[in-house]
């Protein structure tokens, strides 16, 4: 089988935006299946976790979002021998968020990370995160 990295980038990009819906529409059941089960997540400041703690991690945020817009560049996709699908990619998010249901806070997020995907019989799926870099900034 021979895998056209345009059609695989096409793949990612809806799959992006369904994850980007489901993230927006508070649906955690969903987005968490954009993820492997055997997900790892390394985070900016190194720290590694698993699917089941990203899901936490997320269901919290979700809450208290008022808002959220956000974009992807890739950089880079390439096939690896192994089959998985690697893209560096530069995300950039504004974020409004409930402050004690009277107040608003907004901030930015720009994030770079390298996203390793494998094909799954639900199609491709994200089975490895590292955070290269990551920057927030709040406004008003």
């Amino acid at each position: 089988m021979t895998i056209e990295l345009n059609e695989v980038a096409g793949e990612l990009d809806r799959l992006h935006n369904s994850a980007k819906e489901a993230y927006a529409t508070r649906d955690i059941s969903s987005y968490q299946e954009y993820f492997t089960a055997d997900l790892v997540y390394i985070q900016a400041d190194g720290k590694s976790i698993g699917r089941e703690q990203l899901m936490r991690d997320v269901s919290k945020q979700i809450k208290q979002h008022k808002a959220v817009d956000s974009t992807m560049n890739r950089e880079l996709i390439e096939l690896n021998d192994d089959g998985t699908i690697t893209q560096v990619v530069q995300h950039r998010g504004s974020y409004s968020v409930s402050v004690f249901y009277l107040f608003t806070k907004k901030w930015k997020l720009e994030r770079k990370g390298v996203y390793t995907y494998r094909k799954t019989e639900n199609g491709w799926r994200i089975s490895s995160v590292e955070v290269l870099s990551e920057t927030i900034s709040t406004f008003k």
